[in-house]
């Protein structure tokens, strides 16, 4: 399209020589010849030349590429700018031009529509190789790091339990810490008695009481002993009262009573007594089952005859088996005793062993040597607790017979993996009409369970056949020759004479 040449020309500065000027509005014929001879010249190609792969023609043959679209500038002075972006175009599509080795990929691909695939049996090969090594790391690693973390939880533990007690430590009284231990003996004070017996003389002491100039009759010997029951019942041990002729009370207020003998036991080293007296004050029971090893515990007493003396300890351990009152016929193997390092001499025997809130746990029996040397022992409160009721009711304890002579199953005879718990072997059995021959037990027989209780040791199957009745039926679980057996025993009264 032409439009028609503006009528006014710009003017020079004197006014005079116009300035020539191109116009956009000049047909293409028009331009000058200086400016139509820096624009190259356009050539066609001839169509019978050959078309080399990959070139611009070749791909616009292909379908891969387009030419670029020129549109006439808008204004007039643009023509310099439009041939540089002509430029810079050329050279980009000159540029992204692929080559020979792309260009047959891309024809490859769109024929066989996939990309090549790596081969099946080095993919399995990479595969076990990865997984191979993933399992090695786990092997050398996983422990490593669950040890760690192990140590770390038990490290982080200690830290805690570090800090929880300076910060406790920081906050403790010491003076409320003594008016506690004050208090625990105000609470015992109270019901602890002090024991005087007086022994017959056998003929050898008296003998040599008339060689020394002396013609006495008896021996004296003390104990303590603590108020179980208001009526007058005081506990203590047997052999603290055995063959004695004559026994007397001194309470806490002063008071000296006689006190008679109710019943004692000689496989516990237990004795009841009993005393006419009123506005006695008894202790309270506690649960020795529940008391754990590391409590507080207070021990009250007469040592060497210094009446309501207490001392103060812990709790060491539980279930000691140890020769406790044997001079005086007490059986050592049905002792089970809890073990403490309260300070415990003559005179302390008899006594209450009380924790933290003042109530019974034990009764204070023996010691390891003449004098105390940091290892005291108590029968439990729940053991005493069953005696004391059996001797109150009836005076005496009855207790089941089973009828065996029991001794401790070898290495060589264990089974299991808990050492601890061996069980006890028959070595021999008392008569054809004892329980164990009517049920059928055999020496060399070795007996695991009673009554589906595990049995650790010759001492744990006497207390358990012990504490049981006449006529109490059980069943007895046991090896023969390493073959499981089981018997079904009735249980007889255990003679006298061997608890005499």
């Amino acid at each position: 399209m032409h439009r028609k040449k503006p009528s006014e020309e710009p003017m020079s500065l004197d006014g005079i020589t116009p300035i020539p000027m191109p116009s956009p509005f000049q047909p293409e014929g028009s331009m000058p010849a200086k400016q139509t001879e820096t624009q190259p010249k356009e050539e066609s190609l001839p169509d019978e030349l050959p078309v080399a792969p990959g070139s611009l023609r070749h791909r616009l043959e292909m379908g891969h590429a387009t030419l670029p679209t020129c549109e006439p500038p808008s204004m007039a002075g643009q023509s310099v700018a439009s041939d540089s972006r002509e430029r810079d175009q050329s050279n980009e599509y000159t540029e992204s031009v692929p080559s020979d080795e792309e260009v047959d990929a891309s024809l490859s691909r769109e024929r066989t529509g996939r990309s090549p695939q790596p081969h099946p049996v080095l993919q399995s090969l990479t595969l076990l190789a990865t997984m191979g090594l993933m399992l090695l790391l786990a092997r050398y690693t996983v422990p490593h790091i669950v040890e760690e973390i192990r140590y770390g939880w038990h490290r982080g533990e200690l830290r805690a339990e570090y800090e929880i007690g300076n910060e406790g430590l920081r906050n403790v009284s010491l003076d409320s810490l003594s008016r506690a231990y004050q208090m625990v003996t105000s609470a015992v004070g109270p019901t602890v008695v002090h024991i005087d017996v007086e022994r017959s003389v056998s003929e050898e002491d008296r003998s040599l009481q008339r060689l020394l100039g002396e013609d006495a009759y008896t021996l004296s010997d003390q104990g303590s002993g603590v108020v179980i029951d208001e009526d007058g019942y005081i506990l203590t041990n047997r052999h603290v009262i055995a063959d004695g002729v004559a026994i007397s009370v001194t309470l806490s207020d002063g008071r000296r009573l006689p006190a008679a003998l109710v019943g004692s036991d000689m496989p516990t080293d237990l004795a009841v007594l009993k005393v006419d007296a009123d506005g006695l004050i008894p202790i309270q029971w506690g649960d020795s089952d529940e008391l754990r090893v590391g409590s507080p515990v207070w021990a009250v007493g007469s040592p060497f005859g210094l009446d309501r003396t207490i001392t103060f300890g812990i709790l060491s351990g539980k279930h000691r088996v140890v020769r406790a009152g044997v001079q005086h016929g007490s059986s050592s193997r049905y002792q089970d005793f809890m073990q403490s390092d309260v300070a415990v001499n003559p005179g302390n025997s008899g006594g209450p062993l009380v924790d933290a809130r003042g109530h019974l746990v034990g009764i204070n029996t023996a010691i390891v040597g003449d004098t105390y040397q940091g290892v005291s022992f108590s029968i439990p409160s729940n053991v005493t607790r069953q005696i004391y009721e059996r001797l109150r009711e009836t005076g005496r304890v009855e207790r089941g017979w089973l009828g065996v002579l029991l001794s401790e199953v070898p290495d060589s005879m264990h089974r299991g993996d808990d050492l601890r718990v061996r069980g006890a072997l028959v070595s021999g059995v008392t008569g054809d009409n004892s329980p164990a021959a009517i049920a059928g037990l055999e020496v060399g027989d070795i007996v695991l369970k009673i009554d589906d209780v595990r049995v650790s040791d010759v001492g744990h199957l006497m207390r358990l056949i012990a504490n049981l009745g006449e006529g109490t039926l059980l069943k007895i679980d046991a090896l023969r020759d390493g073959d499981p057996m089981t018997f079904d025993v009735r249980l007889s009264r255990r003679p006298e004479n061997l608890d005499r």
